[in-house]
């Protein structure tokens, strides 16, 4: 199983930063590292996998990448939109609501991490047209949810994958939250991935759930 997502925000609110990071470290279970400024942030820069700018430092997005980050980008903005030129791969509106962070970071990492297409058993995934294909042609849609469930699963190369981690990563919620969601999309998965008589690809295992490849 793979760590916590590594998240640096580079915010100039030390009470903002500091509410962001425990908020994010607490519900979600990711790791956050702080920056002041956009000098600090470009030197912390290497190794995380999102950086979150406010709006004041939105040049560290164009210098980031012009040294070759490959870390996922999300900007902090008074507008909906990102400014013309800007590289960041997505905003997120202000005044900051917690309860969007964790969710938006999670679908931004979740899209960089995701292949055009995968096998799962007798199945190809087509991660962006959201499609089950199968050996004689017939295709099943699958949600936004489904397909981050089954390309996390996979990346995971036949080990079991912890529901909290599931829920962490794909939905953003923390460790301690109690939900039935994520039995729910599992449910639809294997209705979907297991027809009658099939055998089971998407088994339960030591809390979580691991995909038969």
């Amino acid at each position: 199983m793979t760590g916590p997502s590594r998240i640096l925000l580079v915010v100039a609110d030390a009470m903002l930063r500091q509410t962001m990071a425990e908020h994010l470290e607490t519900a979600a279970a990711m790791s956050a590292s702080q920056a002041e400024d956009m000098e600090n942030g470009i030197a912390q820069a290497e190794g995380h996998d999102l950086i979150v700018v406010d709006d004041a430092f939105a040049p560290m997005c164009r210098t980031l990448r012009d040294h070759g980050s490959a870390a996922a980008l999300l900007l902090l903005s008074a507008s909906a939109s990102l400014p013309v030129g800007c590289p960041a791969d997505g905003v997120l509106a202000k005044p900051l609501r917690l309860s969007a962070l964790a969710g938006r970071i999670t679908e931004l990492l979740s899209r960089r991490a995701e292949p055009e297409e995968m096998r799962i058993g007798p199945w190809l995934v087509d991660c962006g047209r959201r499609v089950l294909v199968a050996t004689d042609g017939r295709k099943l849609r699958l949600t936004d949810k489904e397909t981050a469930i089954l390309v996390r699963l996979a990346q995971a190369a036949g080990q079991a994958v912890a529901r909290e981690t599931l829920l962490a990563e794909v939905w953003g919620y923390g460790a301690g939250m109690d939900t039935h969601t994520l039995e729910t999309h599992i449910y639809r998965l294997r209705r979907k991935i297991e027809p009658k008589g099939a055998p089971a690809l998407l088994l339960s295992e030591n809390g979580g759930y691991r995909l038969v490849l």
